[in-house]
């Protein structure tokens, strides 16, 4: 069976996730910002939205659920327990609902409103990074193994990919730097095997071809 492939725009946004955990996970994933000739998105049981994924016969849509399939199919996660891949699971949608609240931050309030999208963006970070920082490691990474799992690349997500999170920081003047154990493991996690030469090389982590 051919590599998976992936249909997105060339920039983070709901795609980056799925980039770290291949990178991460040892799985080859190729990309393009097109569909392939003759395919309709209802294949992929999307009406306009990607990322979109095909591998062989499959066909699917929903950011959480590629993140979870390229995970699945990852060698260097195949003996994550149920409850490993829960967890996983869990910081991926908390990773959704700051990514949602991001954009509708820059994309929407900001132009009717820039001071009440700064703090919104505030508000939204300051909830979220309070809760991680209580629960993230001093040190190792959140799943208590010797490399990260798509828990911390979440985080990692989070904290380097421009589009929408970066931008929503760099609007709202905010400082993730005062959350010292996540940026902390996120420099971890930055570093590991895989996740290191794709932030090198990748031209999507801080894309901003919105020039926002």
């Amino acid at each position: 069976m051919s590599a998976p492939h992936m249909t997105y725009f060339p920039l983070a946004g709901r795609a980056e996730l799925i980039r770290l955990i291949a990178a991460a996970g040892d799985v080859e994933v190729t990309e393009s910002t097109e569909m392939q000739a003759g395919e309709s998105k209802d294949a992929y049981l999307t009406p306009s939205g990607t990322p979109i994924l095909r591998h062989g016969e499959l066909r699917m849509s929903q950011s959480l659920a590629i993140e979870n399939y390229i995970a699945a199919i990852s060698p260097k996660f195949g003996g994550l327990t149920p409850q490993q891949r829960a967890i996983d699971q869990m910081y991926g949608g908390i990773k959704e609902e700051i990514l949602f609240n991001c954009a509708k931050a820059i994309f929407t309030t900001r132009k009717a409103d820039p001071e009440q999208a700064s703090k919104d963006v505030t508000a939204l970070l300051d909830k979220w990074f309070a809760i991680l920082e209580a629960k993230v490691p001093e040190d190792g990474f959140i799943q208590g193994l010797g490399f990260p799992t798509p828990a911390d690349l979440a985080l990692v997500n989070i904290t380097r990919a421009y589009m929408p999170f970066g931008a929503a920081v760099k609007h709202a003047g905010y400082d993730i730097a005062k959350f010292p154990k996540v940026m902390a493991l996120c420099d971890r996690a930055a570093k590991s095997d895989g996740v290191a030469a794709y932030l090198e090389k990748s031209p999507y982590t801080t894309a901003n071809p919105m020039n926002m």
